[in-house]
């Protein structure tokens, strides 16, 4: 769950406040289909929390979106009932990809055209090209760092040939976007897996949200980290600078997401962006 609490004006988002709690909502969705009732608890506290933040700081309007494990579980309707007064609006896969494209182009003027959106999420991975403000193709593919850690890796540390069906499945499901999304050598990467492989290059402790915003790493560098990442057991991970604790049993699937992606689309480099969909759902919802 992220917050941000922000003032726009003139199309310029200056954020005032930010927060993030992992409350792992898409926990055992992919495999059961529903949220779990522990998940929904964590999160509906998480949500009032933040809510109560964002009046405190002045916001004068809100909004709520779901993305991947809202728009896939069955019994997303007790979360939505939970959370009342506040309306949650679930994104399609579509929608989140383009208000990532719309938040980095925001936040990260200066990158240039064509322009290769990368968004790794817990449930799902988002993929944007973009020229200017035009988004010129957007996919959404069932492969995020929850699903498949939960899919397919079970030893600790991954064994190989767990690692192997991860990024089988990735490069599965982008063999049909990749002639569409081609032409980018620069990628820009957003989301919680992104920023944490930014944050362990950097060996961030704590965590500087500017010294992440504008990071580059080559291909070889994500390659490198999402190798040496993967050898290391997860008590290992879970004291490694730069890293949440929280995230340090899903890191590993979703920086193969990232490592997977970027080879099979060819891009050279990877930019880290702390402008995203949260700045998108501000400018646009």
């Amino acid at each position: 769950m992220r917050l941000l609490v922000a003032e726009l004006a003139g199309g310029t988002v200056r954020p005032v406040l930010r927060r993030l709690e992992v409350t792992r909502l898409g926990e055992g969705v992919d495999r059961t289909g529903v949220l779990l009732p522990q998940a929904i608890g964590r999160t509906v506290r998480a949500v009032r929390e933040f809510w109560q933040l964002s009046r405190e700081a002045g916001a004068q309007r809100t909004v709520v979106v779901g993305t991947s494990a809202v728009r896939e579980a069955a019994n997303r309707a007790t979360l939505l009932r939970d959370l009342k007064p506040l309306q949650v609006r679930i994104l399609t896969g579509k929608e989140e990809a383009e208000l990532a494209y719309l938040g980095v182009r925001a936040g990260l003027p200066g990158v240039p055209d064509p322009l290769l959106v990368v968004d790794v999420g817990g449930g799902s991975t988002e993929l944007v090209l973009g020229r200017g403000e035009r988004v010129l193709y957007k996919a959404s593919l069932p492969v995020g760092s929850v699903r498949l850690t939960e899919r397919y890796l079970h030893a600790d540390p991954p064994a190989e040939v767990e690692l192997q069906a991860v990024e089988q499945d990735v490069a599965d499901h982008l063999a049909a976007h990749r002639a569409a999304l081609a032409g980018a050598r620069v990628a820009v990467g957003v989301g919680g897996t992104i920023t944490s492989l930014a944050a362990v290059d950097l060996s961030l402790d704590p965590y500087d949200p500017q010294r992440v915003h504008g990071h580059r790493m080559s291909a070889g560098r994500v390659d490198s980290l999402a190798r040496g990442l993967c050898t290391m057991p997860l008590a290992l991970r879970r004291r490694l600078p730069g890293l949440m604790p929280e995230r340090a049993d899903v890191v590993c699937a979703g920086a193969r997401v990232v490592r997977t992606a970027l080879q099979v689309l060819q891009v050279t480099e990877l930019v880290v962006s702390e402008s995203d969909l949260l700045w998108g759902a501000v400018l646009r919802l």
